[in-house]
């Protein structure tokens, strides 16, 4: 009996890992003029008396905008460099010099894609600047990973396409691996009772 369900459960993870997919999804190309104006829309605040912002009254506030469509430490830079807070208040920073690169709309970029969860867009500028901007598809959505190399490079480099989360075959691992401890105890103990 041991061995016939034995051979059950060996034949379901065969037919349960055949059918499992293990290629990353693709999800098309990031949406550049969405986000891009979502970004500016959060640099480029009305701002009243001694640069207090007027829409936002907290860092907090403003750092959950950044961080829905960025990574949380390009969104920390951009919080850091560009607000602060007094008296619990948000204010600008007074900024010396170019900061922020746009995408000129009027000009072509090109859009490579360095994977189904990545891309990376270039553009030359007026000012003779290439401006470069990293986007992955994080969390069901895409987001800035990068603007002009301002978190660095990534640590530990890129997963490749075939990786993927797969909790179901991790799941689906764990109660096999309970199912054979059982049945193992059960053998020892038609063995023990056979002696």
């Amino acid at each position: 009996m041991f061995r016939k369900l034995s051979a059950v459960l060996i034949a379901c993870v065969v037919f349960t890992t055949l059918h499992t997919s293990v290629f990353a999804e693709n999800h098309g190309e990031p949406p550049v003029t969405d986000l891009e104006q979502k970004f500016k829309d959060l640099v480029k605040l009305e701002y009243g008396d001694h640069y207090q912002v007027k829409k936002y009254d907290s860092i907090e506030r403003i750092e959950e905008e950044f961080k829905s469509i960025m990574v949380w430490p390009l969104a920390d830079y951009y919080v850091d460099k560009i607000f602060y807070e007094k008296e619990r208040k948000l204010y600008l920073r007074a900024i010396d010099g170019p900061f922020l690169h746009d995408i000129d709309r009027s000009k072509d970029y090109q859009l490579e894609k360095i994977n189904d969860g990545h891309y990376k867009l270039t553009q030359e500028q007026d000012s003779g600047v290439t401006l470069t901007i990293d986007y992955s598809y994080e969390a069901g959505k895409w987001v800035f990973s990068n603007r002009m190399n301002i978190i660095g490079s990534n640590e530990g480099g890129e997963l490749p396409d075939t990786a993927t989360s797969l909790p179901l075959a991790m799941a689906i691992g764990g109660v096999l691996m309970a199912g054979g401890l059982v049945l193992l105890a059960l053998s020892r103990r038609q063995t023990i009772k056979k002696c």
